[in-house]
């Protein structure tokens, strides 16, 4: 009897024991198992007050712990559209994605102002230079009297005649490019032939040098600004935020171009005049 005894009081402590076993949290599961759900927690679980894991929450716990303990226990329930919205919750992964999209059309949309706000500036000043010449004057040598003699001009005499003439006062991220010889007849040139001149000199990209220009003025010169892109690209030396180390010395009519924020490029006429 003793023996029979002893072996009812084990059986009924181990059934006690597995009823009142404590689960193994979420934790510990990750640890031992792979696979993983999603679930919404519809309760505190027991160990919450420690753990900080309480109803209403979304966390990935092993696929046995939800199949075996949580949901039988009502305790959870899988993260499923459906239960989302019986529970009143929103996804945090779907909540998260949209931020970040959000953000992201922010940064875009703050981008397209920024872009919009330096295409505005460089047409009103394009149009603005479209009529001006910027002149300066310059002694010449008695022997070449088509040749400054002392002296020269460069990019920082036009900056700065720029600003007392025609008072335009560049930004210092905003260069002056100077092509290295005359042209002739650049009076009559209109502002097709003035773009295309620039767009052949280093660096500039067909996109920023077409900016302003009519509809019919871009497509006739499609060609050429291909071109002139690829020869930009291969072209790594002219940095479009410091102004050329070009100095001119002879005397004539000059063509500049003035880069501007965002890449967009203005033709500027200058005139060196003998004194």
């Amino acid at each position: 009897m003793s023996s029979a005894a002893a072996s009812l009081r084990n059986g009924l402590r181990r059934s006690f024991l597995q009823q009142h076993q404590t689960p193994p949290t979420p934790t510990s599961i990750t640890i031992r198992h792979k696979h993983q759900v999603r679930v919404i927690l519809t309760r505190d679980l027991p160990e919450g007050q420690m753990r900080n894991i309480y109803a209403g929450e979304v966390h990935n716990v092993a696929a046995g712990y939800a199949r075996n303990y949580l949901i039988p226990q009502k305790m959870a329930v899988y993260a499923t559209p459906r239960n989302f919205e019986r529970c009143g919750l929103v996804d945090p992964e779907i909540a998260a994605k949209e931020e970040e999209e959000k953000a992201a059309q922010q940064i875009a949309s703050q981008e397209d102002e920024e872009e919009n706000k330096d295409l505005t500036a460089a047409d009103i000043l394009r149009k603005y230079l479209r009529n001006k010449m910027v002149k300066l004057i310059r002694n010449v040598d008695p022997n070449v009297p088509t040749m400054c003699h002392p002296g020269h001009v460069s990019a920082m005499n036009i900056r700065d005649k720029l600003s007392k003439q025609l008072k335009i006062d560049l930004e210092e991220h905003e260069s002056i490019q100077i092509r290295n010889e005359p042209v002739a007849g650049l009076e009559e040139m209109d502002e097709k032939e003035r773009m295309q001149l620039i767009m052949n000199m280093d660096g500039v990209s067909g996109a920023a040098a077409g900016a302003g220009l009519d509809a019919e003025a871009e497509a006739e010169g499609e060609d050429n600004e291909g071109e002139s892109a690829a020869a930009a690209d291969e072209s790594s030396s002219t940095d479009e935020t410091k102004d050329c180390d070009t100095k001119v010395k002879q005397l004539g009519d000059y063509l500049a171009k003035i880069t501007l924020a965002g890449g967009y490029v203005v033709p500027l006429h200058f005139r060196i005049e003998r004194r």
